[in-house]
């Protein structure tokens, strides 16, 4: 009965809402045979795919014909997806909004962006480290400039917090493992905690590479790094993104081509540290639309092919040798050196033109190619918690508790809090 009154709900949730379209399997879950089923579900989905092609297909047409009679064809149509889907609630932020701008001057992190505060980090980590905090670490200190490293011990949060603020420390990051798997010790939390007045967060973390395990990566100089801040939309997601900023000093060295990333995608924070590279690559500019047969081969390049495939042909003929001639009589020998003389001179008018097709190779244009070399590490985050103030685990106020049922976001796949 419970499987069925679930179907039942499922069939109603379609029908009350008109944005989406009834699935092939919930058409086909009421038929019991199994045969039978899988026979009209593959007939359904055959069905739609014949009806979305002949759409495509008369959307093409009707573009054409736009085309052709100059006029503006109808806009092109942009699948759905979450991101594009979802839903604004009352926190969203928008660019130069005036009340958050005022906020902003005020805030805990005011001080980072008007350049009078310097960031000053303590990087300790739970308590027993493995050899695998310490390979995270040793990558981390790459990416994070006046980072200073001290052993947890047996000390608390509370403590720690106390000794940072009495000697000038901006921020405290404490990474956290877990032990308890039988594959061994593995980073799996971060606990961000802004000095003196908080607030606190803490993260899940998952997904890491260290620097050696990503392909072709680099080696971080000792530049300060540009920071992008991608895709924090809402109150809450604005004021995690200025706590992220307030790590790394505010003054990029673009000599070092160094870049921070923290990417928010689906309430999930992705770290990416890369440098861009300019490279400069000799070869021929080949202007073409389309495929590649239809490209437009410039002539100094045509003629340069056809000089290297006569070169290739007469290779292939030759000339005959020595080796080649036998003297059958003693009286041929004076007409075989004067044809011996003959060939060497034919082959040394061979050699000079060669020498002058090859001197003479058709220009080459330069262009200078930007791309992204990975340095490392990377990572996914994922907010649980924002506490005000430092870290207080029994009488902390907390400004935000990740849960399912609170934030909205169990109901709707569509509904983000950053």
């Amino acid at each position: 009965m419970g499987r069925v009154a679930a179907v039942k709900k499922k069939t109603k949730r379609f029908q009350d809402d008109d944005d989406v379209k009834e699935t092939v399997g919930s058409l086909t879950s009421h038929i019991k045979n199994k045969q039978r089923r899988s026979e009209v579900y593959g007939k359904l989905r055959h069905e739609r795919a014949v009806a979305k092609k002949k759409r495509r297909e008369e959307r093409q047409k009707a573009e054409a014909a736009a085309i052709e009679a100059g006029e503006e064809p109808a806009p092109r149509q942009i699948p759905k997806t979450i991101e594009n889907q979802r839903v604004r609630d009352a926190t969203h932020v928008e660019e130069g909004d005036e009340e958050v701008i005022e906020q902003d001057a005020e805030d805990e992190f005011a001080s980072y962006f008007s350049h009078a505060t310097e960031p000053k980090i303590i990087v300790t980590t739970s308590r027993k480290p493995s050899g695998a905090m310490f390979k995270f670490l040793e990558n981390l200190f790459t990416v994070i400039p006046n980072a200073y490293y001290y052993a947890r011990r047996s000390y608390h949060i509370q403590e720690i917090v106390k000794y940072g603020t009495a000697r000038g420390f901006t921020d405290i990051l404490v990474f956290n493992e877990n032990k308890k798997f039988s594959k061994g010790s593995k980073v799996n939390g971060l606990l961000h905690c802004h000095l003196p007045e908080g607030p606190t967060c803490l993260y899940k973390l998952s997904s890491l590479q260290l620097s050696k395990e990503i392909k072709g990566h680099g080696r971080a100089t000792s530049h300060y790094p540009e920071l992008i801040l991608n895709n924090f939309t809402t109150r809450l997601g604005h004021r995690v993104s200025r706590m992220f900023a307030s790590v790394f000093p505010q003054r990029p060295e673009f000599k070092g081509r160094r870049v921070v990333t923290f990417h928010n995608q689906r309430d999930f924070i992705f770290f990416r540290h890369h440098r861009y590279v300019f490279e400069e690559k000799k070869g021929y500019r080949l202007p073409h639309a389309g495929h590649l047969a239809t490209a437009e081969v410039p002539e100094h390049v045509k003629e340069s092919i056809k000089e290297s495939g006569g070169k290739k042909r007469r290779m292939q003929q030759g000339h005959p040798t020595k080796k080649k001639r036998k003297v059958e009589d003693s009286e041929d020998e004076s007409d075989s050196e004067d044809d011996s003389e003959d060939d060497s001179e034919n082959d040394s008018e061979n050699e000079s033109e060669d020498k002058a097709t090859e001197a003479a190779p058709p220009a080459i244009d330069t262009m200078i190619q930007a791309r992204l070399q990975e340095l490392g590490p990377r990572f996914t985050l994922r907010l649980m918690s924002v506490q005000k103030g430092t870290f207080d685990s029994r009488h902390g106020e907390y400004e935000y508790i990740r849960s399912t049922e609170t934030d909205g976001t169990r109901k709707n796949r569509r509904k983000f809090v950053l």
